[in-house]
């Protein structure tokens, strides 16, 4: 009887479970989101943030691997929303990961610059407004928020002078400790347009004109403190004056600093690195047409490369600063380990030494380029990207122009002389690439697309019909992946999210 007993009991137990089990997959059936812990979080991207432009200090484009994004996955790509934004948000969004609003719920959250002087918090899951703010409508922008490495603080331009700091889950601004701090005293001609960097406990802003280039204007570093909001300001014109200059300070006009890399940020010393545009050079205080390299706080000019042609790209506004600096990483057996690219409206590509910019040691010289390469033969305007082959090590430079798409290898030869070499090019007119997982991601009038970064052969586009839908025409706009998902605003006025 016993025996019986326990097998009756067991019989019982095994009776409930399957009714239970029955009844959580009835359940299921009639829930559509049966499979989606909460339907708000998908897709989930992979646990990274996207800080700034460039997704590193040193402007680098090189985004964080996934597994669910890889070149055999990426023709799966399709939109996954879309959003009407308040305007134009001519740059690129940045996204902070898993953060915890005041409704208690978390969020993957996008911040975006709009033209006229709008920061919005997004849902980047559905593309809804958590919260926003508008300064001022005062004129125009072009430049990209970015936050600090805590994920406490946003900081956007306003179009009122001022740079602004907001906390990142609520929008409240922080007006105490120095904040906002003011970046230009010319709010009428001179615009801050590049992307906002952070490093170090620092932020870095810079200054160019607007459309038609009406003076006065000069191309104004202002590196930032976090903790107080003091400023220190670099100008490019005028370099023997410190703080901001207002109208009538400084004789000279121009050399304003608006690529979309604006100040990019060495990784190995902490120094800026920055590129003018045409405006006077004298090798002493004007530094039109030139790379800069400023120290870390950046109160220090440090060395200088300027062109020996500047005079005749500030008579033709053929600026040499149409691409903030891109720095490659340290080359192995190379008597140049250390080194950069910078391009141009001239479509010229120049590769130089960051520890001895103009070969002769200090500011001031001309030349001096270990390599100058006729990269386009039309203007390049969009920063490049800089990405190491994790298989082979090879160090790839892609650099997009109005006329052409290009990737090169940084090869050294037995020498040890480096110098890039072509590898493909194609004839594609894009704004500024992002790499991942040996893809490249581009963005152009009515497209963004997906190509093999070591061929350029393309992988995916969004004007394919399993794309659901593609984008409107692109200024400065260019996208970011993060995750399995790629975000890009365009000239219509949307954002939109593609993913696998």
């Amino acid at each position: 009887m016993l025996k019986l007993t326990r097998q009756r009991q067991w019989a019982l137990r095994l009776l409930t479970l399957g009714l239970v089990i029955l009844t959580l997959l009835l359940a299921a059936c009639s829930n559509p989101f049966h499979q989606i812990k909460d339907p708000h979080k998908h897709p989930t991207p992979a646990n990274n943030d996207w800080l700034m432009f460039g997704n590193s200090p040193a402007r680098s484009g090189v985004a964080l691997n996934d597994p669910r994004l890889t070149p055999a996955t990426v023709g799966r790509m399709t939109k996954l929303w879309q959003v009407q934004l308040p305007a134009v948000a001519d740059s690129t969004p940045i996204l902070l990961h898993a953060l915890r609003f005041p409704n208690d719920a978390t969020y993957d959250a996008l911040y975006v610059t709009t033209r006229d002087g709008h920061i919005l918090a997004l849902n980047a899951s559905n593309g809804s407004t958590l919260w926003q703010h508008q300064p001022s409508n005062h004129k125009i922008t072009n430049s990209s928020a970015a936050a600090d490495a805590n994920r406490q603080y946003v900081y956007a331009y306003g179009l009122d002078g001022y740079l602004h700091k907001y906390a990142s889950t609520t929008g409240v601004e922080v007006k105490a400790g120095g904040w906002p701090v003011r970046i230009t005293r010319m709010i009428d001609t001179e615009k801050e347009g590049s992307a906002i960097n952070i490093a170090n406990g620092r932020i870095y802003v810079t200054t160019g004109g607007y459309i038609g280039d009406a003076p006065p204007y000069q191309g104004h570093v202002v590196t930032i403190d976090e903790a107080t909001g003091a400023a220190t300001i670099f100008n490019s014109l005028c370099s023997n004056k410190s703080g901001l200059l207002g109208n009538g300070d400084c004789s000279s006009s121009d050399s304003g600093i608006w690529s979309r890399g604006g100040a990019v940020i060495d990784p190995v010393t902490g120094n800026i690195f920055v590129a003018t545009g045409n405006g006077p050079y004298n090798g002493a205080t004007d530094w039109g047409d030139s790379v800069l390299e400023l120290s870390p706080d950046g109160a220090q000019l440090l060395d200088t490369y300027t062109p020996s042609t500047q005079q005749a790209l500030n008579l033709t506004d053929t600026d040499l600063g149409s691409n903030a600096p891109a720095l490659l990483p340290k080359i192995a057996n190379s008597v140049t380990p250390y080194l950069l690219v910078e391009g141009g409206k001239d479509g010229m590509l120049r590769l130089l030494n960051r520890q001895n910019l103009s070969g002769r040691g200090g500011p001031g010289h001309t030349d001096g380029e270990v390599q100058l390469i006729n990269a386009a033969g039309c203007g390049l305007y969009s920063q490049p990207a800089v990405w190491t082959d994790p298989q082979t090590q090879i160090v790839w430079v892609y650099t997009a122009g109005a006329c052409g798409l290009a990737a090169y290898q940084v090869k050294t030869d037995s020498s040890s002389k480096t110098t890039l070499q072509l590898a493909w090019k194609i004839g594609d007119s894009t704004t500024s690439p992002v790499v991942t997982n040996g893809m490249l991601f581009v963005a152009q009038d009515g497209s963004v697309k997906a190509l093999d970064a070591h061929t350029g052969k393309r992988l995916w586009s969004s004007t394919q019909s399993s794309a659901g839908g593609s984008i409107g025409d692109i200024h400065w706009e260019s996208p970011i992946v993060v995750g399995n998902t790629l975000y890009i605003s365009d000239e219509d006025g949307t954002l939109s999210a593609y993913g696998v």
